[in-house]
């Protein structure tokens, strides 16, 4: 049985628009009895929400169990030790943190963790008491380091430079939980079948570097955020969603 392993952003949708044939790949996937898993760095969704946001725009049903995020990558991280946790970023960290009974500060004295995903509401003075407790030897943890974010019609500023603005004043790197990282390596690991697994997705630094780190086959997907597809070390390269699973169903007759 096949495990498709597939990134959200940039690959099943851009915004509010699907991609073309994404609805009939997905159909065709699970018909043909696949294990199809959504893995994603977008920190601002619970795996609830996105699994809601891709059944809402495709059509397809899936559920919270069917999606591993950034924010699930980096609570499993924590320990005793780490909390309570410092936030910077949206629902999709909180309602994790919340789920798994870790609790959170809003003063940074406090925090024995910071963990940073992408808002757009950032302020200087949220930077400045991330920095702080940083400083002040929390653990620093960012759920990725994505420069980018893909919207329908452009590429806004992603988690990975809220987190560098944060590293830069508290002059300190950061531990990164989602992918190419062994936190989401770890955490698709334990979501999936026996037989092969594919890892589709449209950015070479997070999707195909997680492929290789897992030791599994790639697919990249054109359209998304790639736009040269030369020395990316996917095992194939696709112009789509729909045609990453003929690629796939064909190889593994």
């Amino acid at each position: 049985m096949n495990n498709v392993v597939c990134d959200i952003d940039g690959v099943i949708y851009r915004g509010n628009r699907v991609f073309p044939g994404v609805t009939e790949a997905l159909l065709r996937l699970r018909e043909s009895g696949a294990r199809i898993l959504f893995v994603t760095n977008n920190s601002t969704r619970s795996p609830a929400a996105a699994a809601g946001r891709v059944s809402e725009l495709t059509g397809v049903e899936f559920g919270p169990g069917d999606v591993c995020t950034s924010p699930q990558a980096a609570v499993a991280m924590l320990g005793a030790s780490d909390l309570p946790v410092f936030v910077v970023g949206e629902s999709g960290i909180d309602e994790t943190l919340a789920a798994e009974g870790c609790p959170v500060t809003e003063d940074p004295g406090e925090a024995r963790c910071v963990m940073v995903g992408l808002t757009p509401r950032i302020t200087y003075d949220w930077i400045g008491a991330a920095a702080d407790a940083v400083r002040n030897g929390a653990r620093f943890i960012a759920t990725n380091t994505d420069p980018t974010y893909p919207v329908e019609d452009a590429l806004l500023p992603g988690a990975g430079a809220i987190v560098a603005a944060i590293a830069t004043a508290a002059d300190a790197a950061p531990e990164v939980a989602g992918k190419p990282h062994q936190p989401m390596v770890d955490l698709v690991r334990s979501r999936l079948l026996d037989g092969p697994v594919w890892v589709v997705g449209d950015r070479v630094d997070t999707d195909i570097a997680l492929a290789r780190a897992g030791g599994w086959r790639s697919v990249l997907v054109m359209g998304g955020v790639t736009r040269d597809a030369d020395e990316s070390g996917a095992d194939a390269v696709a112009d789509g969603f729909a045609s990453a699973v003929e690629l796939i169903l064909t190889e593994s007759l």
